[in-house]
């Protein structure tokens, strides 16, 4: 594959991120990206529904600023990442229709309590019920929320892997993530291979590739993959072991996003183009 891309990095419009979009670019084309979205979170919670933090429209401007800056190097999308959209329906679908994105994340980073996942005492509880407990959370994402893709399906694993004596994986819920990627596959919709569990804990992308195939197995096709990158020096990383994550689960191609229209990029070693269909795929 050499049409390489990023589609899950954080500048400094997300509060935990760290570097302009600019920053973010430079970095790409030197590591020879050819196409990214800005995914910066819009994290709404009970006491600030609108993440009044995250400013759209001023990354938008310096988005259309940068593809002028970098036009023929590199391309650059506009995208968000909601945080547990199915919890915040209005002001996610507000923030979705107020400015024109490309590429919409879904994820589930807390519970209905407020408490981040990351917060949770693992230690207390077996490693069945987190799984059980966080898909149907994205059960919910999926069956409610306006999104492109879920991000990082099986995040738990990045705070939990050091509480179990196990590798974590939610195949231990296998019928309830099943209904899961069907109610999926049925919309429409996707999943990302996430990156950075490979540089945490659990030392493999997410989610790992027993789920990636079983959702190939069930008729996945739309994937996308991201750094979830929150520095410049992120982004990429991990990109090529993602695709072979993605070669292994089954698949010969990956998606991109234009005005939330799905277009797909061969990464087989046999062949340059991909057809679906009747979509003539770059």
């Amino acid at each position: 594959m050499n049409y390489l891309y990023d589609y899950h990095i954080h500048t400094n419009y997300s509060i935990d991120g760290k570097n302009s979009i600019f920053d973010v670019c430079e970095s790409a084309i030197r590591k020879g990206l050819k196409e990214i979205a800005i995914t910066d979170h819009f994290e709404p919670t009970i006491m600030d529904q609108r993440s009044e933090s995250y400013r759209p429209n001023d990354s938008w401007v310096e988005i259309i600023k940068a593809n002028e800056l970098f036009k023929g190097k590199l391309k650059i999308k506009m995208g968000v990442e909601l945080g547990q959209p199915h919890l915040f329906l209005n002001t996610s679908k507000q923030l979705v229709n107020s400015v024109p994105y490309d590429y919409v994340i879904g994820s589930a980073h807390k519970l209905p309590s407020g408490m981040d996942v990351s917060q949770i005492d693992y230690s207390n509880v077996t490693l069945e019920d987190v799984c059980h407990t966080y898909i149907n959370q994205i059960k919910q994402l999926v069956e409610q929320a306006d999104f492109d893709c879920v991000g990082h399906i099986d995040l738990i694993k990045r705070y939990c892997t050091n509480h179990y004596d196990a590798r974590v994986t939610l195949m231990t819920q296998y019928e309830l993530l099943k209904e899961v990627f069907k109610i999926l596959i049925l919309n429409r919709r996707g999943i990302e291979i996430n990156t950075s569990g490979l540089r945490q804990a659990p030392k493999e992308v997410m989610p790992g590739i027993d789920v990636l195939k079983l959702y190939r197995e069930l008729g996945g096709e739309i994937l996308t993959i991201g750094s979830d990158a929150h520095n410049a020096i992120d982004v990429a990383e991990g990109i090529e072991m993602g695709i072979e994550s993605a070669k292994q689960a089954g698949f010969n191609h990956l998606t991109l996003f234009s005005n939330r229209i799905p277009k797909w990029i061969s990464i087989s070693n046999n062949h340059n183009l991909y057809y679906i269909g009747d979509k003539n795929i770059i």
